[in-house]
């Protein structure tokens, strides 16, 4: 009765990752990028019980650093971003 509804973790890897890439608006990039994206991701999720580990029992460097990292993740994706328009652009 609850094995029905629940995910595997591949699809959940997957929805996952078309709601970041939608998020982003990187749902427009080539195969190939997507195929980047996702491995960035899957990386990125494996350092989620590190992250969660920190914020709970770290040090208030140790948490300060995770939020600049997290916010140059977070620009990383809209540089990401930008740069597939313009390249889309020049090749028009």
């Amino acid at each position: 009765m609850f094995g029905a509804n629940k995910e595997s973790k591949e699809e959940k890897t997957a929805r996952e990752t078309n709601e970041l890439m939608n998020r982003y608006g990187l749902e427009t990039l080539s195969e190939s990028d997507k195929a980047s994206i996702r491995k960035i991701i899957a990386d990125l999720s494996g350092l989620g019980l590190m992250k969660a580990g920190i914020l709970l029992g770290g040090k208030a460097e140790d948490t300060a650093k995770l939020g600049y990292l997290s916010a140059l993740v977070e620009q990383n994706w809209i540089i990401i971003r930008q740069l597939d328009q313009l390249n889309k652009k020049l090749d028009k």
